[in-house]
């Protein structure tokens, strides 16, 4: 006891030193009156959770499941709370989910005594996937992790209420379906001119989903309800712009589909979570490439120089900072353009997804070699160094001329 007092204290005065009184007075005010309340956090290693943003279903999926994976693999020993007083929770039936692994703070007057108390640095443990010109954390946990359960999954009763719904919207009992999704501007519009190298057309998801429907599966249209509007298809259910679209049912779409065909959105962290495959295009910057989990497929853009009239070479981006960019004027100043993914990119991505879901999916040795090559452009400090996932086969395949075969 006497210990962590000291150790308590000693954080507190290292703290006051990093700052200048007058830019601390509230922080000190506040600790003389909450000082019993924080020292008792401390020494039980009790700990607020701080992540990103709370209202976005990345980094709600993403950086509270990098903190429990985290402490399940030792990493750390604090026991996390996460404030979310209601409406605050981009989803709030995930942060139901989270009660099995974190303390939840719903009440609006705790949260508010909470937020005081995170005022302290001491009682703050950060847990982000995100991470600006280094290798993201993250990516160790996840490679360690490696094929060892999902951290969540669904209830029986939320199992059944979503069967429900699927039989009310035409789907048949036991039918496989996938659900699909295409970052568009709508869902943040104050930053979406930072943002929108990571949008994709919804247009080049279709044949894919069209092959997949063909193959007896029903897809299903993951968002909100900003979305366009996509062509009727058979077997597709538009759930975005569903009138019963909700918390639950994002959850249990994304929770039971058999894959995810995603894109460059926090909406593949809420599929991961649950354990499901994810095939995501368009993933931007290319440092990206390799941010998921073990059993995951994933295909950049491309990168498109104005000046050059050519694409960038892998070998390129990954020898600068264009790996890295992660705004759009950071492109722009360059005069580099982000390329989508073309239709046919996105459906060889599905496919070999699906292939790997029916233990079919076979790789030659020169796709080995392909994916060798890549991965080793890859270097301390790129977002993803270290990832786990595959990249795209058949990407490799087609692109095989912007690899090189030369180190950067």
């Amino acid at each position: 006891m006497i210990t962590s007092l000291q150790s308590f204290w000693s954080d507190f005065l290292a703290s006051m030193r990093r700052h200048s009184f007058a830019r601390n007075a509230s922080v000190i005010a506040a600790a003389v009156l909450l000082a019993p309340a924080s020292a008792l956090l401390y020494i039980t290693r009790i700990r607020f959770l701080r992540i990103v943003a709370i209202s976005r279903i990345g980094h709600l999926a993403g950086d509270v499941q990098s903190f429990v994976k985290s402490r399940m693999l030792g990493k750390t020993t604090v026991d996390a709370v996460l404030v979310s007083p209601p409406g605050a929770a981009a989803n709030e039936c995930l942060v139901d989910y989270w009660h099995e692994h974190v303390r939840v703070v719903r009440s609006p007057v705790l949260a508010r005594l909470c937020t005081q108390l995170a005022r302290f640095p001491w009682l703050v443990h950060e847990a982000r996937v995100l991470s600006f010109d280094e290798t993201a954390p993250y990516i160790a946990v996840q490679r360690e992790w490696g094929h060892r359960p999902p951290l969540l999954g669904l209830t029986d009763e939320h199992r059944h209420r979503g069967e429900e719904w699927l039989s009310s919207v035409g789907v048949p009992h036991g039918a496989p379906y996938v659900c699909f999704h295409s970052r568009e501007p709508g869902y943040s519009p104050l930053d979406e001119a930072m943002h929108s190298f990571r949008n994709s057309n919804i247009e080049n998801y279709l044949p894919a989903v069209a092959e997949l429907t063909k193959r007896g599966f029903w897809c299903m249209r993951m968002g909100d309800a900003s979305m366009r509007p996509i062509p009727s298809i058979d077997k597709v259910v538009d759930y975005a712009r569903l009138a019963s679209r909700s918390d639950w049912l994002d959850v249990f779409l994304s929770a039971t589909c058999r894959f995810f065909v995603g894109s460059c959105s926090g909406l593949v962290n809420l599929a991961n979570v649950f354990g499901r495959p994810c095939a995501v295009a368009n993933q931007a910057p290319p440092s990206h490439v390799l941010s998921f989990g073990i059993d995951d497929l994933c295909i950049p853009k491309l990168v498109w120089s104005e000046p050059e009239n050519r694409y960038l070479t892998f070998a390129e981006m990954f020898g600068s900072a264009v790996c890295n960019f992660r705004l759009t004027e950071m492109f722009a100043r360059q005069g580099l353009r982000p390329v989508e993914n073309r239709a046919e990119d996105v459906h060889d991505l599905a496919l070999e997804m699906l292939e790997r879901c029916e233990g079919r999916a076979t790789y030659t040795a020169k796709d080995e070699e392909l994916r060798r090559r890549f991965d080793s452009l890859m270097r301390p400090g790129h977002y993803s160094y270290g990832g786990v996932n595959r990249v795209g086969r058949d990407f490799l395949r087609k692109y095989e001329h912007l690899i090189g075969d030369r180190e950067p």
